[in-house]
Parts: structure tokens; sequence; C-alpha cells
């Protein structure tokens, strides 16, 4: 489990011209430093809806250091770290960016997306870092604060280590973990328990032989729980659709391009309560 990083994030004035930064490192699991400054972006036009939502103006910052004036206090954050942030794709793009306008040089550093990560572990109807942060229960008082917002990431993102943890123990030895971070997070989610903990817990070869592909969001599970209980009951899932594939298990906002698949190939398509009545679940 990664427990050293700095979770970060950028606020900018348009495209990819940051205003601000925040970053929060955290050793041990635990909250460490901190940086924040606003940062003069060197133009002259701030996006109305960006400055709506962050609330940082020209006259906030014409008078702030630049980047490049800024980047030795940058470094120690980021050379050689683990770097965390919410939609990392466009944070990311934003310090690059930033350097090659400076002309200065990329810094060795890996990096983790939380948004990529929810999407991955969690079933929600919206994965905004506010919509995260109030699931998780993380206190958020001051959103689209890139200091505010970099913390709560790195809440974020430690919450969701111990999701994938309990995720791996799911695997390897079922469910019997009567209060576990997975159960806590169905409770919330409104799923059946009991349905839960049977399908979990079922390890056989039931599914030995046959090939799966899980699609869309379901009642009681997540995905990676959905492929768990496939593949502890000896199927193989699969990511793509294809002449072997034997069944397409389809939740709500299934891929409509896998169910056409789905239908020319012959593939059988079955629902998740589909699939716990042939597990003699219910």
């Amino acid at each position: 489990m990664i427990e050293d990083f700095v979770a970060f994030d950028f606020e900018t004035a348009s495209g990819k011209n940051p205003c601000s930064l925040g970053m929060v490192e955290y050793k041990n699991g635990k909250k460490y430093d901190e940086f924040y400054e606003l940062i003069n972006p060197e133009v002259a036009y701030f996006n109305p809806f960006a400055v709506q939502i962050h609330g940082i103006t020209y006259e906030d910052v014409q008078h702030e250091k630049n980047f490049e004036q800024l980047w030795e206090q940058m470094i120690p954050f980021i050379e050689g770290k683990t770097l965390v942030a919410h939609n990392a794709k466009f944070d990311n793009a934003v310090l690059l960016y930033s350097l090659q306008r400076y002309g200065l040089d990329l810094p060795t550093y890996t990096s983790f997306c939380t948004l990529q990560r929810a999407r991955k572990l969690v079933q929600l109807p919206s994965y905004k870092l506010s919509s995260l942060a109030n699931f998780f229960e993380v206190p958020q008082f001051q959103h689209h604060n890139a200091l505010e917002d970099a913390f709560v990431c790195g809440e974020l993102f430690l919450k969701l280590n111990r999701v994938e943890e309990e995720l791996k123990l799911q695997q390897e030895h079922g469910v019997d973990f009567p209060s576990s971070y997975l159960d806590w997070m169905a409770e919330k989610q409104g799923q059946n328990i009991q349905i839960r903990r049977k399908a979990l817990a079922s390890f056989g070869q039931l599914f030995s032989g046959f090939r799966f592909v899980i699609s869309g969001n379901f009642q009681n599970f997540s995905k990676t729980e959905m492929q768990n209980i496939i593949i502890q009951n000896g199927g193989r899932v699969t990511s793509a659709v294809s002449g072997v594939t034997n069944y397409l298990v389809c939740g709500v906002n299934a891929g409509q391009a896998k169910l056409a698949k789905a239908k020319s190939a012959g593939t059988k398509i079955i629902s998740e309560e589909d699939l716990l009545k042939i597990m003699k679940i219910s």
C-alpha cells in the first residue's frame, strides 16, 4: 500500500495556465508537509467560468511570482515523489506545459489518479471530488481551493488504497470480514449485504471453462467484485467481447458497443440477477 506520496492540485486562469497550486505531502499515511502559492500565469485572459469556480482573478495574482520563480520551492515536493491528483491527466498537463513554457527540466516522478481509481473501485452516481469526499466522509470546507482539494485528494487516495487492499483479500479468501470497509461502503450504497456475502464467499468451479465480459454498474457489487465472483468460481473475465465469449454480464448503463458485439457473436447476455440465479443465490 502506498503511504508516502504528494497530493497536488492546480487551479487555472485559462487553458493550462496555473493561477494557484496546492500540494500536501504524506508520509506513512499521515499528512507531513504542505505547499500553497498563488501563481501569476502571465496571461491577461482569465476564463470567467474558471474564475466563478475558484474565485481567483487577474487582480489577485498580477503581483505574485510566476511558475518559474516558484519552481525551486516546488521541486522538493515533486522530484522523485509519487504524485496523486484528481483527474491527474489535467494536472500533469498543466505541470508539463508550465515546465516547457519556461524551459525547465522535467522532474522524475510517478503518477496516480484518484478519479480513475474511484471509477474502478467504487460504484457511485458521481465521481467529482466533492461527491467522493461526501461519500467517504472526508471533511471539505473550501472546495476548489487548491490546497484544500489537494488534501481531500490525499485522504481519498488513502481510502481507495484500503478499498483496493480489501478487494485483493476478497479475491484471495472470499468475504468473511464482519466489520470490513467494503461492507461499510455497501451499506452506504443500499446494497443487500446477505446476497453480497453469499456470492463473495462462494468458491467452486461452476464457471470453469467459460469466458465472461462484464459491463455497466451493478446493484450489489462493484465491477471489481463482480470480476472476483466469476474468477473465484473458475471463470475467466476479459475486457472485450469476441467469438469465444460465453457470457456478457450487463448492469445499468452497459456499453452499447459490447451489447451489439455480443448479439452478433451469439454471446449469451445475462443480468446480475441471472448470474446469481445460476449460482443459486437469492
